[in-house]
């Protein structure tokens, strides 16, 4: 009889714990996506499912409307490159709220008690993304610039980290340039680069230009360290780089905000942006160093806009630059719907390009340029870029890619599985400048 009840008080023991266990893990509030994606899975209570409501709510008490579907996804990164996203949407108690996604993937979100709250959340492996919209019974809701996500990871080659015994070349950061020319009224911040092997006496230096130029020289991928590397191990010549930021336009006023040229300078194109270059930095940078006038020698490097800008400069001034490097870049088609050229009213001249003419463009005058232009082209793109309304930003590389081969360019084009960022064009920045300084590599 002992034993029994010794057994049976054991077993009653083991029980109320696990029901005090199951308690504490209906009731303990999440501190992350992780933990919100184990409390909506299903059966879901009505204590997890007020957890999630109130996780939710706190993560985004400053957004006013989380009906419209418009507010940015939650994310939180994981160590394998990957992450979890975590979707929140105001709707009535009782629809039915779809999260849908290119590829065929959809998430059914769940309601949070009688609410009218809905949340998911989903993981996602590195290297992958999501292009997504909200559907509320049926009906699509509008996308815009954060309905998109996305993983990725890239491990730096050597030649991106600092190496012992290397020198290092000086980094100096110019005074603001105002622009009085081009682009008047715009204000920008630049640096120029100039290695340890620079000599006033020696042999002219080649020239980079970086569009974009603050994300180059400071952080994760800088270039002045690659450039510091592969100059020193004489695989690329002795090269001084300019990095320019975009203009901005100084507030008007107090409480007034400044506002940024970047599109109106990058996604223009026409000659403008490299005229720019050419009447107004270049010559400062002309006037304290020695630069070759060769435009074989001169090298324009960007991403997205600024990739595309790039390949714009050296397009219309072959005279100016003959090599591209180009990371995710878009061409793409950034006309507004109503602002095509009219067939009945179009006087602009057949031999130049007009104010609607796009990067989205050029495949087509690629192919039906003759003969070639004296260019050599760098194009990197992931197949998890972009996909909205300006197009397809994996595909109009390939479009590029496929023009340039066609038309018999000398180009290569490095592809991977990144999203829109420079990420992947860092990571193989130092093998692009080895490729684009030596023909016979590749």
């Amino acid at each position: 009889m002992k034993y029994f009840h010794l057994r049976a008080a054991i077993v009653l023991t083991t029980i109320m714990l696990s029901l005090l266990s199951m308690t504490c893990t209906l009731l303990a509030a999440p501190q992350n996506l992780v933990d919100a994606s184990k409390l909506l899975k299903a059966p879901v209570s009505k204590e997890n499912q007020q957890q999630v409501l109130d996780y939710f709510k706190k993560r985004y008490q400053k957004e006013k409307d989380l009906s419209q579907g418009l507010h940015k996804t939650l994310i939180d990164k994981t160590d394998d490159g990957g992450g979890y996203a975590g979707w929140f949407l105001k709707a009535a108690p009782g629809d039915e709220v779809i999260v849908f996604a290119e590829k065929g993937r959809q998430w059914p979100m769940i309601e949070l008690g009688d609410s009218g709250y809905f949340a998911w959340v989903e993981k996602f492996p590195n290297f992958s993304s999501a292009h997504y919209h909200f559907s509320v019974n049926g009906k699509r809701l509008q996308t815009g610039r954060y309905n998109r996500f996305g993983f990725e990871s890239y491990e730096w080659a050597p030649e991106s980290l600092k190496q012992a015994g290397v020198p290092q070349g000086k980094l100096i950061q110019m005074p603001a340039f105002k622009s009085t020319k081009q682009y008047p009224g715009t204000v920008r911040d630049w640096w120029v680069y100039v290695p340890a092997q620079y000599s006033k006496t020696g042999p002219p230096a080649k020239l980079i230009v970086f569009t974009d130029g603050s994300n180059y020289c400071h952080g994760d991928g800088n270039a002045t360290i690659v450039l510091d590397n592969l100059i020193h191990a004489k695989k690329i010549p002795v090269s001084i780089a300019v990095f320019i930021n975009p203009g901005v336009i100084p507030a008007s006023g107090k409480g007034k905000s400044e506002s940024r040229n970047r599109s109106n300078e990058y996604d223009t194109c026409t000659a403008q942006y490299a005229t720019f270059l050419d009447q107004e930095m270049l010559p400062i940078v002309r006037q304290q160093y020695r630069i070759s006038e060769k435009p074989e020698d001169h090298l324009i490097c960007g991403a997205s806009s600024g990739g595309s800008c790039a390949f714009t400069a050296a397009w219309h001034r072959t005279d100016l630059f003959q090599k591209v490097i180009s990371f995710v870049g878009s061409f793409c088609d950034f006309r507004g719907i109503n602002d095509y050229p009219s067939r009945k009213k179009n006087t602009i001249p057949l031999d130049q390009f007009g104010p609607w003419k796009t990067a989205h463009d050029y495949p087509g005058l690629i192919r039906k340029e003759y003969p070639p232009k004296p260019l050599k082209v760098f194009l990197q793109d992931g197949d998890n870029d972009l996909d909205n309304k300006l197009g397809n930003w994996f595909l109009n590389n390939e479009r590029m890619a496929a023009a340039l081969a066609y038309s018999g360019y000398d180009h290569w084009f490095v592809t991977g599985h990144g999203i829109h960022s420079s990420r992947h064009g860092k990571a193989v920045l130092p093998e692009a400048l080895v490729w684009i300084w030596n023909s016979d590599q590749k």
